[in-house]
């Protein structure tokens, strides 16, 4: 019998880490503006580094493949 939390866990763990490895860009983004609080730079002037963006794709990679998992174990 497949377990209806660890399957509604795992789908949505897989879609947000796909939706955030396709869009990791954005987050990026923010992350970059918040740390420009206080700094002399506009904060709309403010662009992520090539590995902040990398470091945020690994992360969504490593939650959708969590979220995987769960979709696994709950289906079995």
């Amino acid at each position: 019998m497949a377990d209806f939390e660890k399957l509604l866990l795992g789908l949505a763990c897989l879609g947000v880490g796909a939706l955030g490895y396709r869009y990791s860009y954005h987050p990026s983004r923010f992350s970059e503006r918040l740390d420009s609080i206080g700094s002399t730079t506009a904060w709309d002037e403010v662009e992520p580094a090539v590995w902040k963006e990398l470091m945020m794709r690994i992360a969504f990679v490593f939650l959708g493949i969590f979220g995987l998992f769960w979709v696994l174990s709950g289906l079995f």
